[in-house]
């Protein structure tokens, strides 16, 4: 049974089968130019909108916020590899 699950974990998720994954230092320039564009400016204009505007109230479960924290850091890697790349 545990064999099972091993199997199920190393192996690579589909659509990461055939994913060409760029060396780091080429990350900021491909950023860049990907939103550089005027709809790659409106997408992080709606996930700014959309990651900073939500407020969990009082009752939000630690998840929750944990959940929202990630949202925004992910948003501010993408802000700092365009920035990067822009440079």
């Amino acid at each position: 049974m545990m064999g099972f699950f091993k199997s199920l974990f190393t192996k690579p998720l589909l659509q990461e089968a055939k994913a060409i994954v760029p060396a780091r230092e080429d990350a900021p320039a491909i950023f860049a130019r990907l939103f550089s564009s005027d709809d790659g400016q409106k997408v992080l204009s709606y996930l700014r909108a959309s990651v900073n505007a939500r407020v969990a109230g009082p009752e939000a479960s630690e998840a929750v916020l944990r959940y929202c924290d990630g949202q925004r850091a992910l948003l501010q890697t993408i802000h700092g590899l365009v920035e990067q790349g822009r440079n």
